[in-house]
């Protein structure tokens, strides 16, 4: 009986949970419907106005693999031919809310068949209330198609060396595409499918118990070579990427503390240092360990193939750091949190055999509404600014002089008012933007400004950081005088904006 309750308690949380997740899509799309961007951002919006050729010449440039963007571009260019131009924005946004869509649809159907109700409950809640993802739900990059991809694949993986039965050409096929379409989305998610292909290729050749193992394992590697067959025509692009940041780059190289950063940037709530959070961080990493323990010797085979991604990304992240090139940054870990948060939830499930066990939930639920909370007000006070900021912008009459002084505002007040010159004070843009957007200019003196303030009729300077302040007070000791005309938040950025005369 007591296991029979604990499958029936099991299975009303597995559908309260995809209840729970399928409202946070609805409500999510509330806040796709803003024009604010930020700086990586317009780099998405910029690439997107040319045709797939230049697209993949743009991103050559870059530090990206073009398929996000050839993505992007046919997702806004369809909804801009059904729903019009006005469109836009939201489509932009709404195709990195999309492949959440699309694995709920799978976690639905496959996963919950494959695993079970409650894992495919907990995992919906998961991918969607845990740090650091909802915010790539709504951004208007690659880390949520290639989150979609990396999870898709282990899945296919899974599948592939559990089966006993010789695998159909359908899963083997269907696990190239998802490798080969990673690698062409962003890099560290190329080495998160490295990493699955490493786990696969040693869960295979160490299984004595599969006679098909050893087959399985020459299919992976004849599927890993046609993938960098594949690769080549971007391989020459991506050593002159690796070429144009090496030793330039702005990242800092990693220490030992930053192991303690990546788990702090998967578990730690957005916005949130209370000592709840703190509290409850380490309740979730206890219920986990002691999840992995109970359960070590039937879920070892799973804990290798869905946490390499993770542990891989991390691994290369300091290995490229050791060798000068410190290219890594946390969020490069996204693309893997679906198949970690996907373990997560198959071993709690395998943990909770009574129902006390059900305590095991309290810290993840705590996380996640302390994370959906500090989400939902950053969302909610960019809408709220939103209004304000783009009249304070709009403003600005066409064929005005802007000077700015941080690289970011830079470029999205150049994105957004193509009709102004938009100038850099004292510091050097990244040529990409000045090409692609061609309204930017450096300015390096101080005479400069006067010499611009004397010609021209309109002159304004959108002013970061407290250095504003004091460039308004050495300009006017030049003769630049300045009225603040406002105050104002785009996406991340505020903003003061002062006319100069």
């Amino acid at each position: 009986m007591g296991v029979k309750k604990v499958s029936n308690v099991k299975s009303i949380l597995g559908i309260l949970a995809l209840l729970f997740s399928g409202a946070f899509f609805v409500y999510i799309l509330k806040f796709a419907g803003g024009a604010d961007i930020w700086y990586d951002e317009v780099f998405s919006l910029m690439f997107v106005r040319g045709n797939v050729s230049e697209i993949i010449a743009s991103t050559a440039r870059d530090v990206h693999p073009p398929l996000y963007y050839i993505y992007l571009k046919g997702f806004t260019a369809l909804f801009s031919q059904l729903f019009g131009i006005k469109s836009f924005y939201f489509a932009a946004k709404f195709a990195s809310i999309f492949p959440w869509l699309v694995l709920f649809i799978v976690d639905i159907t496959y996963i919950r068949k494959r695993f079970g109700l409650f894992v495919a409950g907990l995992f919906a809640l998961l991918i969607s209330f845990m740090p650091q993802l909802s915010v790539y739900y709504l951004e208007i990059r690659m880390y949520s198609l290639a989150l979609l991809f990396v999870t898709l694949q282990v899945l296919v993986a899974e599948r592939i060396i559990d089966a006993k039965e010789k695998t159909v050409l359908f899963q083997w096929i269907l696990f190239f595409l998802l490798g080969i379409a990673t690698a062409y989305t962003q890099y560290y998610a190329c080495i998160a499918t490295i990493g699955i292909y490493l786990a696969a290729f040693i869960l295979l050749i160490t299984d004595r118990d599969n006679p098909q193992s050893r087959k399985k394992a020459l299919w992976i590697v004849l599927s890993a070579i046609l993938s960098c067959v594949l690769y080549i025509p971007w391989i020459s692009v991506l050593l002159k990427q690796i070429g144009n940041i090496s030793g330039s780059y702005w990242i800092q190289p990693l220490t030992i503390r930053s192991l303690a950063g990546c788990v702090k940037f998967v578990t730690l709530p957005e916005g949130n240092t209370s000592k709840l959070a703190y509290i409850s961080v380490g309740l979730m990493l206890l219920v986990i360990a002691v999840a992995l323990w109970r359960t070590f010797s039937k879920s070892a085979p799973l804990m290798v193939l869905m946490c390499a991604p993770a542990f891989v990304v991390v691994l290369s992240g300091f290995v490229l750091s050791a060798l000068g090139t410190p290219i890594f940054i946390y969020r490069y870990l996204g693309p893997a949190l679906g198949a970690f948060w996907l373990f997560v939830s198959i071993i709690i499930d395998r943990s909770i055999d009574r129902l006390p066990l059900f305590l095991f939930l309290i810290p993840f639920i705590l996380i996640g509404e302390m994370n959906f909370k500090g989400f939902c007000f950053e969302e909610q006070k960019k809408l709220d600014q939103a209004d304000a900021a783009f009249a304070a912008v709009s403003e600005i009459p066409e064929n005005s002089v802007i000077i700015t002084n941080f690289d970011h505002v830079t470029a999205v007040i150049s994105y957004y008012r193509p009709d102004c010159r938009v100038y850099l004070y004292e510091a050097p843009i990244d040529r990409l933007l000045q090409d692609g957007l061609g309204n930017i200019v450096e300015l390096t003196k101080d005479e400069d400004v006067k010499e611009l303030v004397g010609a021209e009729p309109e002159v304004y300077f959108l002013g970061s950081f407290n250095s504003r302040e004091e460039i308004v007070k050495n300009w006017k000791s030049l003769g630049i005088s300045s009225d603040l005309l406002s105050n104002i938040l785009i996406e991340r950025y505020w903003i003061n904006i002062y006319r100069l005369f």
